[in-house]
Formats: structure tokens, C-alpha cells, sequence
């Protein structure tokens, strides 16, 4: 491990990986690389966007480097495979927990976006289709299969979105049922919508503690005890209501956005104004972008297992990687983006991070912008005549061509 440049960009990426028992020369028999080494292998396809195992193969033997950081000279696809179904998804549990503590100490006090409201947890479950191989176990109907993952992500402030506790599902699991697996009475605000509205469920986050704001239905059945004027021009109820399965009165609060939909918010947070619970639940749309992201940037559809353990091991190695991502970001460039991050350190992962803080730092020439070109001033295309058989045609042609066929059915229907 010494003879690894610790200034190398995965180097850095995977020095936040926190001591783990996947690491255990005990833990692994006769294996000659060890489970950590294979979560540190797929967080690199990850990050690298190795697709498949013969990309992983031929990734691990284009730097040395990175195979000293193993502690291998060769492993092959087919290893590969069976070794990702073959980790203990407990322990990589255990990871990703001990990775959201090292995000903490890093990101340090944290006010959320608005003080008084402080840091939210958003919680939502995003859906993922299975190919039909998986019909045999993560039904949904007679022909569609998936999985969910339910996620909570911390917003401790604008800029910083983290992915703090997920557990996966078979398609079928309804999001209510979930719930209480990544919540917890921790002094944060938990955001939530409508999957989440239930009465029981609320009852219980009421006694140990969990401050809470959810999205209910419009039938949604309440006891009001006492009504107060709105002071919000687009709040149409201000109450402190009763949910009946608990004494402890909630505020209900109903308003409508610039669309016209109606919004029915209830939450235990009784000091908030109308305007920061508005605001707040507004900030749920974080989760939303979060999912995005990870489909798009981490590729969570592209499957490497087709087995429940070996699905599972993947979706928590893809969130520990965005986890160092966002961690990596936090150390060297907080004033970036983490899409920012991740698009250049695919780029420069062999490289030293002092060459990736060149070039994403680098003094950018002002652009005048695309300038307005008069039709007189506009080029002639070159079609390549020698090389090509042109007829050119615009969409000029098409519009008149439309506008004629409806002039002339109009005609004949006089």
C-alpha cells in the first residue's frame, strides 16, 4: 500500500473509506483478494463507468497503480461476478453507515438552508425494472418486475445533498412499510409525501420523538381544533388539527401553487410560519434531482447480478460511492458541484488530484457569446458535393407544403 502515490485522485476517493471487517484477513479464507478490495473495485466501475465484467477485468490492468491498491496482478470476470454475490450485505450496511459519520465530521456544523428550520431528511423511494428473468421473485404484475430503494438524503445546506440511509425492496413493498427502517428521532425534519401519510405510522414517529412534515390526500381524515387566519396569500387553511391516534395537536396546512394544485402539508414542527412549512416541503423536490442523478451519473440500471443479494450489494457499493463523491467534494472543491466532481474525476482517476484542481480550477476566457449573424452575412453551406449526393431541402418546404394541403381541404369542405 506505501507504493501507492496517496495523491493519486482514487486514492484520495478511497481514503475516506473507513476501517471495515470486509477487510478482515479472517473474513475472507483462502480468497486471494479480499471483500473490501471488491467494494473498492466497484466503486471504481462506478466512478470509471465500467460496464460490464470485462470492463472491470481489462479497468483493473490498465494501472498498476490501482492493482497495487487491490493487492492483485490479475482477476477475472468470472471472479468477479461471484464475488459481488457473495459479499455480506450486512457489512456493507455497516460501510455506508460509518461513511455518513465521516460526512459529518467534514461537513462540520450544519444549518440547512433555512436556520431556523435546520437540516431536512428527505425520505422517497425510486423504482428500478428488473428484465423479466426476475419474474420468479420481484413480481409486480404478470409480466413487469423491480426492485425499490427507499432513501433518505441529509440537505445540510444548498449545495450539499447526501445520501444517509437506504434499504432495498422487492417492487411490491409500499413505501408506508418502509418507512420506519430509515427514520429516525435524530432532531432533523423529515420531509415526506403522500406514501407516506399514515396515521399510524405518525402516531409512532410522535412518541419517540420525530420531527416530521408529510404530504397527506385531500381526504385525509382529521379533528380540527382550532382555526387561525392565513397570512400567506396562497394559503387557503391554517389549523392545529388532531390525527386522533395521538393527543399531541399537528399543524394542517392547505395552499395551492402558481398550477393551481393543492397541497395538504401536516407536521409536529408548531413553530414554523406558514411560509417556511410552504418552503420547506418545496425542498422535498431535492430527492427527486438525487434519483436523477443516480440513474443518470451512476448508472444504478445497469445491473452486474441478476440475484436479490448480488442487486442489493451493487445499490449500496453505487451509494457509497457517490457518498466519497460528495465527501471527496466537500475536501477539495466545495464551491463545485458534485456533478462538477464526478464528470473530470472519471477523466483524471489515474491521475494526481493536484492535476484535476488545474484543470477544474483553470482561468476560463469570457465568451462574448454566439453572435447574431445577418442573413446577407450568413456562409454558403458546403454539402461536399464530390462526396455526398445532395438534394437540399429546408423545413421551409414542409411548412408551405402543409399549409397548402389544409387551404385546399378547407376549399373542398366549402
Amino acid at each position: 500500500m506505501k507504493s501507492v502515490n496517496p495523491n493519486l485522485v482514487f486514492r484520495q476517493l478511497l481514503s475516506n473509506l473507513p476501517d471495515s471487517i470486509l477487510a478482515c484477513p479472517l473474513m475472507n479464507g483462502t480468497n486471494k483478494i479480499t471483500d473490501f478490495s471488491i467494494v473498492k473495485l466497484f466503486i471504481m466501475a462506478n466512478v470509471a463507468q465500467w460496464h460490464s465484467h470485462r470492463d472491470i477485468e481489462a479497468g483493473i490492468q490498465s494501472d498498476e497503480a490501482f492493482k497495487k491498491e487491490l493487492g492483485i496482478d490479475f482477476i477475472s470476470y468470472s471472479t468477479i461476478s461471484r464475488r459481488l454475490n457473495g459479499l455480506d450485505t450486512e457489512h456493507l450496511v455497516d460501510l455506508f453507515n460509518r461513511i455518513a459519520r465521516r460526512y459529518w465530521q467534514v461537513k462540520g456544523v450544519a444549518k440547512g438552508i433555512n436556520s431556523n428550520v435546520g437540516v431536512l431528511k428527505i425520505i422517497d423511494a425510486t423504482y428500478g425494472k428488473l428484465p423479466k428473468n426476475a419474474l420468479n421473485w420481484t413480481a409486480v404484475s404478470k409480466d413487469s418486475c423491480g426492485i425499490k430503494l427507499h432513501i433518505r438524503v441529509a440537505l445540510a445546506s444548498a449545495n450539499s445533498v447526501y445520501p444517509e440511509k437506504m434499504i432495498p425492496s422487492t417492487g411490491n413493498i409500499a413505501d408506508s412499510d418502509a418507512v420506519n427502517h430509515i427514520i429516525d428521532a435524530d432532531g432533523a425534519l423529515y420531509v415526506m409525501d403522500r406514501g407516506y401519510a399514515h396515521k399510524t405510522k405518525m402516531g409512532g414517529w410522535m412518541e419517540r420523538g420525530v420531527q416530521f412534515l408529510v404530504r397527506t390526500r385531500k381526504n385525509f381524515r382529521m379533528e380540527t381544533l382550532k382555526s387561525e387566519t392565513p397570512t400567506h396569500d396562497k394559503v387557503l387553511r391554517n389549523e392545529l388539527v388532531s390525527i386522533l391516534t395521538r393527543e399531541e395537536p399537528l399543524r394542517y396546512i392547505e395552499f395551492v401553487d402558481d398550477k393551481g394544485t393543492h397541497f395538504h402539508l401536516v407536521t409536529n414542527r408548531l413553530d414554523l410560519t406558514e411560509e417556511e412549512i410552504m418552503e420547506t416541503y418545496k425542498n422535498r423536490w431535492y430527492i427527486e434531482l438525487f434519483f436523477k442523478w443516480l440513474k443518470q451519473h451512476v448508472k444504478i440500471d445497469h445491473l452486474f447480478s441478476t440475484s436479490p443479494v448480488g442487486i442489493w450489494n451493487q445499490m449500496y457499493i453505487a451509494l457509497i460511492t457517490v457518498a466519497l463523491a460528495e465527501i471527496l467534494r466537500l475536501i477539495h472543491m466545495p464551491n463545485r458541484t458534485l456533478w462538477t466532481l464526478f464528470r473530470n474525476v472519471r477523466l483524471y482517476v489515474f491521475k494526481t488530484i493536484r492535476k484535476l484542481l488545474n484543470y477544474v480550477n483553470r482561468k476560463l476566457r469570457k465568451s462574448k457569446g454566439r453572435q447574431k449573424v445577418s442573413k446577407e452575412e450568413e456562409k454558403p453551406i458546403n454539402y461536399g458535393e464530390d462526396s455526398a449526393i445532395v438534394d437540399p431541402i429546408n423545413k421551409e418546404h414542409f411548412i408551405k407544403k402543409e399549409k397548402k394541403l389544409k387551404a385546399t381541404k378547407k376549399n373542398k369542405a366549402k
